[in-house]
């Protein structure tokens, strides 16, 4: 009750200073700055409803703070002609400053050589004293143009904008410290900016920027509610399913935070600013069609500005505005709202193909499917391969292994690594080689992204993560494919199903099932994460206990980072010297890797022991965060598409625990990228492919690996996504194609077909369906509890 009782003090506070300066001002009639400060004793009342319905903080310092900015606000309206006055003579002070300038011309006077109160020559000063009166001069022109009507206006409203971005900003960013000042200073300069404009397009009236600093705080107090519902911002994608918050929205407590009442405070110091600046509009009366005409074109150009720069500028890739989307709150906190946001929008839109057609891109899959089928898909090992599989149908495991990857690439780390060797070394493999990835150092659910849909992240860009933003339930997904099959389809995770927003992306995807960490609870752990030999006994009782044909999607945790817990047993800690010296972080992911590829050896083992067909698709999603140093130091003077994508793979292989028919099982070192992984397993398994995979392997003979570092050529050759032509092809067009150009053209014909099976027509592609708590990497934890530090 303590908002309540000092909001009413403050309101009656507020009438007492209004009713002494209304009768002080009777007599002149005027009475501008009233319906301002009626506004501010409204919001006075609101503060004491809050406390009156239990959403008012328990706090007694704010609500006296914002009190007692209500009624100084009120009190500056009801007596506004006193404050107009001290505006007034600050400009007219200005004027008579500039007027009083007098400077005589000594340098003329016969008796300059003779008189005591001459001004020196600028020849006869010293070099300090050419500068202090070059000083001298400039601050005097600085305070005449300070001073004068225009100058002030914006000051003003400057001020106002200020003010309005800290309403917005305080109600959850609370320590500001945290902001970058180039970010804050560019959120300050985009507010300050539309409401410049909207207060130049309204003729100068106050009302329009003043409405802008409202909704400012109520976004700032959106956000605040959110934070504390879900730990996660604001984010564009939420845009797309307001009707769905609307309807939960009605669930939660609303309490204001001090910080809450603080907003308030700097919101009216916002909205009293912007009444001052009202009162330089040029009365109605006086106005002529050049006012008019220089408002409406300042107007319009600040706007037109505004929008140009937030439509033109790349804030991701130009400013290095960036979203750290597992943990997005830290983008907010340290970038601004809008900045950030900003960036955020930008960076989800999809975009769309050049001379995209959605009727050209389905007669184009068609033709690449047609292919297929008159070729490869014809083949007699392959026909082969499909009459097993319509008999056998075999359990397929695929098992994404957390941050799996053979850092002997690496020059054996100069510390005579040579990876996991089982992995390395299993001879009756499918297939087996180097996967090209499109995360490094984290972004696990784009990697699961590509290999469960077969779309690549190259051509939706950096900073996205398709299972938060887009509409994927529709989207074709191996899952779906194997349900359609007669498959039972689970997914399993351990660690929280909100991560990532899988628990509804699975859904969407039509797993069966999706196993999460409140299925292993009492699994074994190491470090604190779920193991991945746990994991694979999970699928072994599901194998055994249900004989029917099964798809399980296994994404493990073990090796999850960091790697600097010193949480490994002593007899499972592996000791390189990298370069003569030891480095705990790098030991400890490579125990770890050992354990997996321990672990790995053992469940292979069982299946070559189960009495029923399985196939097995093993991959890491990413490396760890640290192996750039490494070929930052180790690898010089080599081609920068090879240095840059040697970060961005990991491995791979595909086993059976029977014999595919029309397949050596050699272990055929193929090498591709995530997004065609799970199309070749189906192939090789000689399971139904749609006509979107068949264009896929298809395209894949002339560009066999794409990632959003580069690509690859039927020639092996690497090149940066940036790549756009064969600035070395022949300009004769009698002569074939060279392998970067038939890369490129399939490249072109991929993004055509991808955009097609994501978007289609480009229309309602965002998810309605959104995570509901933050990311969070200790499964131990509930979901969001880490906070930022």
């Amino acid at each position: 009750m303590f908002t309540t009782i000092i909001s009413l003090a403050g309101l009656a506070a507020s009438a007492y200073l209004g009713r002494r300066e209304l009768s002080r001002r009777k007599a002149s009639g005027e009475r501008s700055g009233l319906d301002w400060a009626v506004a501010f004793c409204v919001m006075q009342l609101i503060a004491a409803l809050l406390g009156v319905l239990g959403m008012a903080p328990d706090d007694i310092l704010s609500p006296i703070v914002l009190n007692l900015v209500l009624t100084a606000c009120a009190w500056g309206s009801f007596a506004r002609d006193l404050v107009w006055q001290r505006v007034t003579s600050y400009i007219e002070r200005g004027a008579q400053a500039e007027a009083r300038t007098f400077a005589p011309d000594c340098a003329a006077c016969d008796k300059y050589e003779t008189c005591g109160h001459r001004i020196a020559k600028p020849e006869d000063l010293t070099l300090a004293g050419r500068l202090g009166a070059t000083l001298r001069k400039l601050g005097r022109t600085a305070s005449a143009l300070l001073h004068r009507p225009t100058a002030v206006r914006i000051i003003i409203l400057l001020l106002a904008g200020l003010f309005a971005m800290l309403a917005l900003e305080i109600p959850s960013n609370h320590d500001l410290t945290w902001c970058y000042p180039l970010c804050i200073l560019l959120e300050w300069s985009l507010i300050s900016a539309v409401m410049i404009g909207l207060y130049h397009l309204f003729q100068r009236h106050g009302v329009a920027p003043a409405v802008i600093a409202f909704v400012l705080w109520g976004i700032g107090m959106a956000q605040f509610f959110v934070i504390t519902f879900k730990s996660m911002p604001i984010q564009p994608a939420d845009l797309s399913a307001l009707g769905t918050a609307a309807a939960v929205s009605t669930g939660y407590d609303y309490i204001f935070s001090a910080f809450g009442l603080y907003g308030m405070a700097l919101l009216a110091v916002s909205m009293f600013l912007c009444s001052l600046a009202s009162e330089f509009r040029v009365a109605r009366a006086e106005r002529t069609r050049k006012h008019v005409l220089v408002n409406l074109l300042v107007g319009v150009l600040c706007l037109a500005g505004v929008t140009a720069h937030v439509t033109l500028i790349d804030y991701y890739n130009t400013l290095n505005i960036t979203v750290y989307t597992w943990r997005p709150l830290e983008s907010y906190y340290r970038q601004g709202f809008i900045p950030t946001f900003i960036s955020s929008a930008q960076t989800i839109k999809p975009p769309v193909p050049e001379d995209y057609d959605m009727q050209a891109a389905q007669e184009l899959e068609k033709s690449l499917a047609a292919t297929y089928d008159a070729g490869e898909g014809d083949d007699a090992s392959h026909v082969l391969a499909q009459k097993q599989f319509d008999q056998e149908k075999p359990a397929v495991i695929a098992i994404m292994n957390e941050t799996f990857s053979d850092l002997s690439i690496y020059q054996n780390m100069h510390a005579g690594y040579n990876g996991p060797q089982f992995f390395k070394s299993l001879p009756d493999a499918l297939a087996r080689g180097t996967l090209y990835v499109s995360a490094y150092g984290g972004g696990t659910c784009n990697t699961e992204f590509e290999f469960l849909t077969g779309n690549s992240m190259s051509y939706l860009g950096s900073g996205v993560y398709p299972y938060t933003i887009y509409d994927l339930n529709e989207t074709k997904n191996l899952a779906a494919q194997f349900k359609d099959l007669g498959y039972t389809t689970t997914a399993m995770h351990p660690n929280h199903g909100t991560n990532w927003n899988r628990e509804n992306v699975y859904s969407g995807f039509g797993f069966d099932q999706f196993l999460t960490i409140e299925d292993f609870q009492n699994a074994d752990k190491l470090r604190g994460m779920v193991t991945d030999a746990a994991t694979y006994d999970a699928i072994l009782e599901m194998l055994k206990t249900n004989n029917g044909p099964q798809f399980i999607f296994d994404v493990t945790m073990q090796n999850h980072s960091g790697y600097d817990t010193g949480l490994l047993p002593a007899d499972k800690q592996l000791n390189f010297s990298i370069d003569g010296e030891s480095n705990a972080e790098v030991n400890e992911y490579l125990s770890l890797i050992e354990e997996s590829d321990r672990a790995l050896e053992q469940f292979i083992g069982e299946l070559r022991e189960l009495d029923r067909p399985v196939v097995v698709v093993f991959f890491g999603d990413h490396q760890p965060f640290f192996p750039d140093k490494y070929n930052n130091r180790w690898f010089l003077n080599e081609e920068k598409a090879d240095h840059n994508m040697r970060l961005w793979t990991t491995d791979y292989l595909i086993w059976a625990n029977y014999d595919v028919a029309g397949n050596g099982q050699e272990s055929a070192d193929i090498d591709l990228s995530t997004n065609y992984l799970g199309t070749e397993m189906m192939n090789l398994i000689g399971a139904p492919l749609t006509d979107y995979q068949k264009a896929q392997l298809v395209l894949r003979q002339a560009l066999p690996a794409i990632n959003t570092t580069g690509f690859l050529d039927s020639a092996g050759s690497v090149y940066l996504a940036s790549v756009k032509s064969d600035t070395n092809a022949s300009a004769d067009p009698a002569m074939p194609a060279s392998s970067l150009q038939q890369a490129l053209e399939a490249r072109m014909q991929y993004a055509q077909i991808q955009y097609l099976e994501l978007f289609g027509d480009g229309k309602d592609v965002y998810t309605k369906q959104h995570q509901s708590a933050a990311n969070e990497t200790d499964p131990n934890l509930a979901p969001g509890t880490t906070k930022i530090k």
